[in-house]
């Protein structure tokens, strides 16, 4: 019985350019999905970030008759970014690790509804104790800030007291698709979501919406 004996021959060149091709489609169709779970998971840290700035601010509002901690416009020591560092388990990371714009220190920003005197707004309104926000739930406490924001720890969101804030105005000052189409948002709560800009430019426009009023005004 003769043994047969298997041939293995070269690759022609119609093949290695079909192999080739099969490879750049596939490049093709891994990489973005790469790329998604990149931002995935940058999205996910920097979530972290806001949700231990939560936790850290609800530990300074237990400790200051329930006043939330403020920006360098009521004191450079009363300013979130040195009154929450004592009750932060090791050291609070202050930027996101997607922040484009390298050169500054920190990423997210204080909604400046939420100190004591709010520029625009009328000089009795007081937002900074957190019994008198309604709905903390709903309200915005803290965002990343966009690259064109800087040097500065809180937003000009109270400027537009008793109006709709427009999308424009709101995206001029927050960094709305820092994650993809997506940004996140620490609520007054402590608790933080990941929205998209179409979800924020429609609490923007919400009759009575308190996503930057606690007033809904």
């Amino acid at each position: 019985m003769k043994k047969q004996h298997l041939s293995i021959r070269g690759f022609t060149l119609i093949e290695l350019l079909i192999v080739i091709a099969i490879i750049l489609v596939l490049a093709g169709v891994l990489a973005p999905v790469g790329r998604g779970l990149i931002t995935r998971s940058q999205a996910v840290n920097c979530s972290k970030n806001l949700r231990q700035i939560g936790i850290a601010s609800m530990m300074y509002a237990g400790e200051n008759n329930m006043t939330l901690p403020q920006s360098t416009h009521q004191g450079i020591a009363k300013s979130w970014r040195k009154s929450l560092q004592p009750y932060a388990s090791g050291t609070i990371t202050f930027k996101c690790q997607d922040d484009p714009y390298e050169k500054r220190t920190f990423t997210y920003v204080l909604n400046d509804f939420l100190t004591q005197k709010p520029s625009g707004a009328p000089p009795d309104l007081n937002y900074s104790i957190l019994a008198k926000i309604d709905s903390p739930a709903e309200t915005l406490m803290f965002a990343e800030a966009s690259t064109s924001y800087l040097n500065t720890d809180h937003f000009h969101f109270a400027e537009y007291y008793g109006q709709k804030m427009p999308s424009f105005a709101f995206e001029s000052q927050v960094g709305v698709k820092f994650h993809g189409d997506k940004s996140n948002y620490l609520f007054a709560d402590g608790h933080v979501e990941t929205l998209s800009w179409r979800e924020v430019q429609a609490l923007l426009r919400k009759d009575g919406g308190r996503f930057l009023n606690p007033s809904g005004k």
